[in-house]
């Protein structure tokens, strides 16, 4: 991870936009999300088509696929790399207004929209990701994994059926379930498939003082009960065996309970799955448990915007209370543009407290 630094809002912002390599410089407004693991990335765009724009090709009513680019720069320093690169899903036409909303996903949208029949058998994650990658001609970011995955069979056999008599029915779907199974992040960066531990990934540390934003509000959930306990629990038929694994945390308390009840006993959560290996179980057991912890302090951030932020960054808080000047991860960033407006941008992110994530030095091992 770098050193924190301050963030830096881009100075007479400007935007940019390129669809199937024309550049389109009357977008009157934008709005750019990036979502993280497991979900795409998406935005919409607002054009005005009066003049010459009206005879471009991709607002005729037999256009093809469209790609897009978006650019945002500042006036001062030049166009940099696109913040943003995926396709169009629909293109929205007022003629009597003279707009057009353009809107669609980054390149993920080609993962989740294939209906690709396959079975990969006796295969590992990593080998399964680097083949739908090289299929749609992606760049690769994948960890090598050595287990093998799938329904398994007897011994020396493990199947994954996609699209067929399965409930797996995109490729999208199927990278997720294994990105979960590792504990992997999944996601595409303009046009690289990522799948790959957080720890291997680069993260930026950005400081943020509270009165520099233009508005910051924090969310807490209040537990049940100090102590937790959450258990997975499932029946194997090859190995005839119920499996049962339990995990649990304690959750610290500023307050006596003025309740009459009794809470020594905790709050279980029981998760009920089946044919789950041991490792599986376990697995699942510690991502219930972590997606708890994520929803015990939340931020939202209304700030200037810049365009170097992205999820899995940590930012840290200053110049609030106490309790809430901590590190956080973040989860979104919305940007919007308008010609009215300017360019502001919001950050969604759960607490992870004074301890900031590991970082791979450079013996991480990545294919791709």
């Amino acid at each position: 991870m770098t050193s924190a630094s301050l963030t830096t809002p881009v100075r007479a912002p400007r935007l940019r936009v390129d669809i199937n390599g024309v550049i389109i410089n009357s977008i009157v407004h934008a709005e750019v999300v990036n979502r993280g693991s497991y979900k795409s990335s998406d935005f919409e765009l607002t054009a005005s088509i009066t003049g010459n724009i009206r005879d471009r090709r991709w607002l005729s009513a037999v256009s093809g696929r469209a790609t897009v680019q978006i650019y945002m720069y500042s006036g001062i320093f030049g166009v940099g790399p696109p913040i943003f690169q995926g396709l169009a899903d629909s293109i929205s036409i007022d003629q009597t207004n003279g707009i057009a909303r353009i809107s669609g996903r980054d390149y993920s949208s080609v993962l989740i929209d294939s209906t690709y029949q396959d079975s990969f058998c006796n295969q590992t994650a990593s080998e399964i990701a680097n083949s739908i990658a090289a299929r749609h001609g992606f760049n690769s970011n994948v960890f090598t994994t050595s287990r093998m995955v799938g329904t398994y069979q007897d011994n020396s056999y493990n199947q994954f059926l996609l699209n067929s008599h399965s409930h797996i029915t995109s490729e999208w779907d199927l990278l997720t379930q294994l990105a979960r199974s590792e504990q992997f992040e999944l996601f595409v960066d303009g046009n690289v498939l990522v799948f790959a531990p957080s720890i291997s990934l680069p993260r930026n540390n950005t400081l943020i003082d509270v009165g520099e934003v233009i508005g910051i509000r924090f969310h807490k959930n209040l537990p049940l009960s100090d102590q937790t306990t959450l258990t997975v629990k499932s029946w194997n038929s090859w190995l005839g065996l119920a499996l049962y694994h339990s995990d649990g945390q304690s959750i610290s308390s500023d307050t006596a309970s003025t309740l009459d009840f009794s809470d020594k006993q905790g709050v279980e959560i029981a998760i009920v799955k089946p044919n789950l290996s041991p490792v599986d179980a376990e697995q699942l057991a510690n991502r219930s448990l972590n997606l708890i912890k994520e929803q015990m302090l939340t931020v939202q951030i209304t700030m200037p915007g810049e365009i170097l932020m992205k999820p899995r960054d940590v930012i840290t808080i200053s110049g609030s209370q106490s309790s809430f000047n901590t590190n956080y991860v973040v989860r979104s960033v919305r940007r919007e543009f308008s010609t009215a407006a300017g360019f502001i941008q919001y950050v969604q992110g759960f607490a992870i407290g004074n301890e900031l994530p590991l970082q791979a030095g450079n013996g991480a091992s990545l294919n791709g």
